[in-house]
């Protein structure tokens, strides 16, 4: 076992030319994103992921792919995509279309949101970065599938051409075999991440096991439950306890940081913010992702008796990830109204910005305030001194988001501008200078194990070798040490960045 950086030629001809395993990541140069992971065990190929990153922010924002292209000249036998989220599934069509000799395997959850939101969105996507191109003088960005590479996959899903499986929190856990692989057992099991996101095992026919971790949360959401450990019924169900050696692939987001803040201490002062905002006549901007996390905060608010206002991407998944039935019950109630594209949009933003509704949060995609129906609230919102924008998540370095809470490292102080890109209906870039005299909060509702969950789910595995990914030098560095110096550890493995 080997894990090599290597630049893809040589790993083609390494593929080609040795019979030797290998583990490698092919993706994540700046640490996160892009997960697309390759290992080839017992004469096997097994790809992890093929996602795509986001690097920068506004006008100067670029997009990040593994190595590899399709990863043609590869004979891939089967394909593993561990969720929905785009840096772990967003070149699922065109690696797939690329190699029909792959067995393929993902949920129904995310086969569910791949269908009627990120794929969809992502032809839109492309179609916004061509024309901005060609009105900005560029070359044309090469397209990574078309709708009728969409239509094609989608068909071949719904054809029973790839295995997708059914696990949630709810569901059982899942071992499966094939015929023609002989030895060879694959389980799956709910990760606590998302909807739908698996942790994936395999059991070698040389009596190997490995765990790929995907990502992971070892603490509940509002939509999802934690999973601190492996359950031992699950393992026992193909005695996978019973491996020669036990490798472990994890993710280590978190690495390098505990929560602060108890999530019932951080819902207590939430919900005295936004009364305080409410009694000073204020509304509140969340900006978030509109998978996974819009809907656990459009959740939370409800629980916490709210009403809210819903925008952008976040209408879509709403009722994939908390359910159809709940949000029209929410909807039919009031609790929950939607603010709708279309020839009312300004007016319906204009009002529902200014408090004519009443008090009623607005959660609102992206998380960035790079684009999106995020940029178009904050644009209204940021100058008002009653209101409060309200960070759930990471702060990428170099958004818009990160410029309002910093520059140059110093607090941002109340009355100074920042620059808001609107796009217009070329997709070009159009430059809103605002105001911020609002107020700014940020809550650490991480969907990723903090360092001691990350501990605890990999003492609990008991590995004879890790290898951690997705994560900055800085969490790897973290886990690794929190790792060696936890006492339940019955051993003290190698631990590798991959």
């Amino acid at each position: 076992m080997k894990n090599r950086k290597v630049a893809f030629e040589k790993l083609l001809d390494f593929i080609n030319f040795s019979n030797k395993d290998f583990l490698i990541e092919l993706g994540e140069e700046t640490g996160i994103g892009s997960s697309s992971l390759l290992v080839r065990k017992c004469g096997k190929i097994i790809l992890v992921d093929r996602g795509l990153a986001f690097e920068g922010s506004g006008q100067t924002k670029i997009t990040n792919f593994p190595a590899g292209g399709n990863l043609e000249g590869i004979k891939i036998d089967l394909m593993i995509f561990t969720h929905i989220h785009l840096d772990h599934i967003g070149l699922i069509v065109p690696t797939v279309l690329a190699h029909p000799e792959s067995r393929v395997i993902f949920s129904e959850k995310t086969f569910e949101e791949l269908k009627k939101v990120i794929l969809p969105d992502s032809l839109i996507i492309q179609r916004k970065e061509s024309r901005k191109a060609y009105f900005d003088g560029l070359p044309a960005l090469p397209v990574k599938f078309n709708k009728e590479d969409v239509d094609l996959f989608l068909n071949q899903a719904e054809g029973d051409c790839f295995d997708i499986i059914d696990i949630d929190e709810k569901e059982d856990d899942i071992w499966i075999s094939y015929d023609d692989w002989p030895g060879w057992n694959f389980g799956f099991t709910f990760s606590g991440h998302t909807k739908g996101a698996f942790i994936s095992l395999v059991k070698c026919p040389d009596g190997d096991g490995f765990v790929f971790s995907g990502d992971v949360s070892g603490h509940d959401q509002e939509t999802t439950r934690g999973v601190k450990a492996l359950s031992e019924v699950f393992l026992e169900m193909e005695k996978f306890r019973d491996c020669k050696r036990i490798i472990l692939v994890t993710e280590a987001t978190n690495g390098n940081r505990d929560r602060e803040e108890s999530q019932e201490k951080m819902d207590a002062r939430l919900k005295a913010i936004l009364n305080e905002t409410e009694r000073q006549g204020g509304n509140a901007l969340f900006p978030v992702f509109m998978v996974n996390r819009g809907p656990n905060i459009v959740a939370k608010l409800v629980r916490l008796g709210f009403k809210v206002f819903v925008a952008g991407g976040v209408r879509k998944t709403l009722a994939i990830e908390v359910g159809t039935e709940i949000v029209e019950k929410w909807q039919a109630e009031g609790t929950v109204m939607f603010i709708e594209n279309g020839p009312n949009y300004q007016t319906m933003l204009r009002m529902a910005a200014c408090g004519e509704f009443g008090f009623r949060p607005v959660v609102t995609s992206s998380a960035t305030l790079d684009q999106g129906a995020g940029v178009d609230f904050a644009i209204e919102m940021l100058p008002n001194p009653e209101n409060v924008l309200i960070s759930t998540g990471h702060r990428f370095d170099g958004s818009a988001m990160k410029e309002f809470f910093e520059i140059k490292n110093k607090p941002l102080e109340r009355g100074t501008t920042i620059t808001l890109n609107k796009l217009d209906k070329f997709s070009r870039p159009v430059k809103n200078i605002v105001n911020v005299r609002c107020q700014g909060e940020h809550f650490d509702y991480s969907a990723h194990s903090y360092k001691s969950e990350l501990v605890e789910f990999a003492a609990n595995i008991n590995p004879d070798f890790i290898f951690v990914k997705h994560c900055m030098e800085e969490g790897f560095e973290g886990f690794k040490s929190a790792f060696l110096k936890n006492s339940k550890n019955k051993k003290r493995p190698p631990i590798i960045r991959a």
